[in-house]
Parts: structure tokens; sequence; C-alpha cells
């Protein structure tokens, strides 16, 4: 391999060996059992703030319809008081007086009805909202202590995280803007790392790809026997020889 192109692979692999560092550092802050827990008892507090959302929108609901009842009923109880002072001067007034009061107590029976439903749908949505208050306060609870737990991890692991990324700013300077273009690009596929070692067998100058473990090709073997380096076929990484 010519030196300068050893070298920039050299500069390269450092970089990706920072890089490595980084994302694992990263994952391990990602992966953190606290945020899980804080993910979790965020849902579950929204839940809670939706439901008590949903029992205000109810109870307004029920309130309306009540009201509505309430005159209802009033109009209904005028008419009775009515039709009790009223004076009949026929059969016939007395007949039509009847059947207005029978007509007056199916209403008032119905209006019941509806006033009892009203208030076991009221009685619901209390306990409901009540739930909901009590479970969002736990959720909130929760949250605050996981949230804590993952910050003192997170500040445990700052000046560590800051000194890497000080450190592949400070080594992306001396990199081949060709090289590192291509290195981003297979980072951009998923294919970490993108550069990999060449393994296999020296003697025999047969060699795999150190990234998803495919054989080389007869063109692939020549290529790093002669330049050093080549692209896997497969996944497409950058495979190099600096020995």
């Amino acid at each position: 391999m010519d030196e300068q192109v050893k070298q920039s692979f050299k500069m390269l692999i450092a970089y990706q060996k920072k890089d490595i560092e980084l994302r694992k550092l990263n994952n391990l802050i990602e992966r953190d059992e606290a945020l899980a827990v804080m993910n979790k008892y965020k849902r579950a507090f929204n839940d809670a703030k939706l439901a008590i959302a949903e029992c205000e929108q109810q109870a307004g609901v029920l309130l309306d319809t009540f009201a509505e009842l309430q005159r209802y009923i009033e109009d209904n109880e005028a008419a009775l008081a009515e039709l009790e002072v009223a004076e009949c001067e026929s059969e016939e007034e007395l007949e039509q007086r009847v059947r207005r009061l029978e007509s007056l107590k199916s209403k008032f029976q119905s209006a019941d009805k509806k006033m009892h439903d009203i208030q076991e749908k009221a009685k619901a949505v209390c306990v409901r909202r009540s739930e909901a208050l009590k479970s969002g306060k736990a959720a909130q609870q929760k949250f605050a202590e996981a949230r804590d737990k993952h910050g003192k991890l997170v500040g445990s692991k700052a000046a560590e995280l800051d000194k890497l990324k000080a450190e592949l700013d400070e080594l992306r300077k001396s990199l081949d803007e060709k090289l590192f273009a291509e290195y981003n690009k297979l980072v951009e596929e998923n294919k970490f790392p993108p550069i990999v070692p060449a393994a296999g067998d020296d003697k025999k100058n047969m060699f795999n790809c150190g990234g998803c473990g495919l054989n080389l090709p007869q063109k692939g073997n020549a290529l790093l026997q002669d330049q050093g380096w080549c692209r896997c076929e497969n996944c497409h990484r950058i495979i190099v020889r600096l020995d």
C-alpha cells in the first residue's frame, strides 16, 4: 500500500475507533433503564390527563342534559298545576283532563328514569376522574424519580462525551475528504463500522470481509495484494490490510 494512502487509512481508522467509543457511550445513555421508565410514566401521565379531559367533557354534557331535563320537569309541573285547579264543565273535558294527567304521569316517570341515569353516569365520571387524578399524580412522581436517576447518568458521562467529541473534531481535520465522504455514506447505510480489516490466510492470499464475513472473490484478493484495500461486494464496506 502506498505510504500516503496507508496514513490516510490509519487516520480514518483512528477516527472510527473514537467514533465507536462515542456511539457505545450514547447507546449506554439511550438504553438506560431509567429513560425507559421515564417514557413509560410519561405515557401513563398523558393517558391520565386525557382521561381527566374526557371526564370534564362528559361532565359538561351531563350538566347540560340535567339542565334541559330540569326545564322539562318544570314545564310539566306547571301544566300539572294548571290541570289541578281547572274546572271541568263537561264529561268530555273531564276525560281530556284524565288523558293529559296520564300523559304527564308517563312523562314524569320517563324524566325520573333519565334523572336516575344522569346520576349514575355522573357517579361513574367522578370515579373515573378521581382514579385518573391518582394515577396521574403517581405517574408524575415516578417520572420525576426516573428523570433524576437518568440525569445523574448523563451528568456522570458528560465529561467523557465532551472529550470524545473534541477528539473526533480534532481528528476530522486530518482526514482525507474523499475517504471521509465514503465513511459517512456507509454510516448512513447502517454499515458500521465502515472500515474493516481483511481476515483470512496471508500465505494463500485468500481473505474474507471483516464486516460481513463473506469470502472475497479473486478480484478482491488481488486488489488487497496490489493496493492494500478493496470494497466488499456484499456489504460494500472498505476492507484494508495495513501490514
